[in-house]
């Protein structure tokens, strides 16, 4: 893989370009006017830096950038399970499992406060920079994405490192354990994406840093809510569930 700018290329977006190749241990690649079709044929896949954005352009044809499309169709729903789960007070919650941070802007769009974790380091720097720069179009989802805090770090690792009921909520949304077909905006982040399984490590930390409760996001056939002693709730019609571990009113102890 090589870092390379669009073919509109500007000074700024050579300077993040060389920038961002240090920062992820890429070779970065002048473009002198070659066709992305030309730079995979010869490097293989390729992270654009443009101005929209970071693009992450596989010589399969796929491709993996930032968009909040997701996010904004829950936002204009009447309803959202995960806000639901949440409660209508402010809260601050923890993503562990950030991606593409559809759950984390929601989050943030409902008034909580978040932080979104993300263990893969192009996840996360193409995801942090467009929650930072991206214009949806729309004042209060831009200030949601705006505000919510990013860090590239293992979950477990980023968990150990916390003082006992420093946050209100944890949330966790690992990668399904089946794949859901329908979900096309996911197709690119597959390849990147940290596949490693829950774990009662993991769940313990999560107990212990938590004040009130732990939501868990997975698929309807997976039994991990009954193995790690979730709530289970099922959404009938719905390829995911959500469950919960509820530890207790201790917001504000």
């Amino acid at each position: 893989m090589i870092i390379t700018t669009s073919s509109r290329i500007t000074e700024e977006l050579e300077e993040e370009a060389v920038k961002l190749s240090a920062a992820l241990h890429l070779d970065y690649v002048v473009r002198n006017k070659r066709s992305l079709a030309k730079l995979q044929e010869e490097y293989g896949d390729v992270l654009l830096v443009t101005k929209e954005g970071l693009v992450l352009e596989y010589a399969n044809g796929q491709s993996f950038a930032f968009h909040p499309d997701t996010a904004m169709l829950r936002i204009k729903a009447p309803r959202d399970p995960l806000i639901e789960l949440v409660g209508p007070e402010k809260r601050s919650v923890l993503d562990t499992t950030m991606g593409l941070a559809s759950d984390s802007i929601v989050l943030s769009f409902a008034g909580h406060e978040v932080m979104a974790l993300e263990s893969q380091p192009l996840i996360h720097t193409i995801v942090a920079r467009g929650l930072q720069t991206f214009d949806a179009g729309n004042s209060a989802v831009n200030q949601a994405m705006r505000r919510i805090q990013t860090r590239c770090t293992d979950s477990l690792t980023f968990l150990k490192s916390q003082p006992d009921q420093s946050v209100d909520i944890i949330y966790c949304d690992p990668m399904f354990s089946e794949v859901i077909t329908e979900s096309e905006n996911l197709s690119g982040l597959k390849p990147l994406a940290n596949y490693q399984a829950f774990s009662e490590d993991f769940l313990a930390e999560c107990k212990r840093v938590a004040r009130e409760k732990i939501i868990l996001k997975a698929h309807f056939r997976d039994p991990v809510f009954e193995d790690f002693g979730f709530t289970r709730h099922i959404r009938p019609y719905q390829k995911f569930h959500f469950g919960e571990i509820v530890l207790g009113e201790k917001h504000g102890s």
